[in-house]
């Protein structure tokens, strides 16, 4: 009888510890400062990339996710409203940009699309080729497709 009683003490204190292990769901998490990443652990990502789902995000020293321009290690990157990085040709504020569809960086220098060579500035613009544009349907939805020239 002692058997089945001490058997029992030591699955209740089992249980007991085990339930008072917090185990944290991996992903975003909405906060009032912004959208932060949350890992298992229940850490917060700070200063890194999180790539969810095949979409890099990154995120900075106070553990929000950036959106728009990116500067990490002497290289540029864009991530939209989202804070998905982008890749490929882009228009942003007017100018022509070419981000690397494998590494997301700006590209500068010659840079050839289609067949067609392209100069990127210093600053990663160009004053022409295809750009990638984002307009809103009149129904609310998002429309995105390929436009060339920059004007």
């Amino acid at each position: 009888m002692k058997k089945k009683y001490l058997a029992a003490a030591v699955l209740t204190i089992a249980f007991t510890v085990g339930s008072a292990m917090s185990s944290f769901a991996e992903g975003f998490v909405n906060t009032p400062e912004g959208v932060k990443y949350q890992w298992g652990s229940g850490d917060y990502c700070t200063n890194n990339w999180v790539n969810y789902k095949s979409h890099w995000f990154f995120f900075g020293n106070d553990q929000i996710m950036r959106t728009g321009w990116i500067q990490r290690d002497n290289t540029w990157y864009y991530a939209a409203d989202t804070g998905e990085l982008q890749g490929g040709i882009m228009k942003i504020n007017g100018n022509v940009y070419y981000f690397n569809t494998s590494t997301l960086k700006m590209v500068t220098g010659p840079y050839n699309y289609n067949g067609v060579t392209y100069h990127f500035t210093e600053n990663g613009t160009t004053d022409g080729g295809p750009y990638v544009y984002t307009e809103w349907n009149s129904d609310g939805t998002i429309r995105r497709g390929k436009k060339f020239g920059v004007r």
